[in-house]
């Protein structure tokens, strides 16, 4: 079983085991705590210090502003996994 990352237009970041209607895909890992730890690393927090948000996603003008935001959130998260050691 595999576990999610997401994001929704807002940046604000989730995990769970699918992907819900509406939100787009981060990254994936069968280890929740190794996923959660990869993407906290690089994530913002927001001002709860709680909720972690994808940066640039938030501040974005329009849709394509957002998209490239979480694209290079994306790529940089999947970099952090692949540094892990299995």
């Amino acid at each position: 079983m595999s576990f999610i990352a997401y994001a929704d237009r807002a940046g604000v970041i989730g995990f769970a085991k699918k992907c819900p209607a509406g939100a787009l895909p981060i990254a994936r890992d069968a280890d929740l705590d190794v996923l959660k730890s990869a993407v906290s690393v690089v994530a913002r927090l927001a001002h709860d210090n709680e909720t972690l948000l994808a940066p640039g996603v938030p501040e974005a003008a329009d849709g394509d502003q957002a998209v490239n935001a979480l694209t290079n959130f994306v790529e940089t998260v999947r970099s952090c996994l692949r540094e892990v050691p299995e």
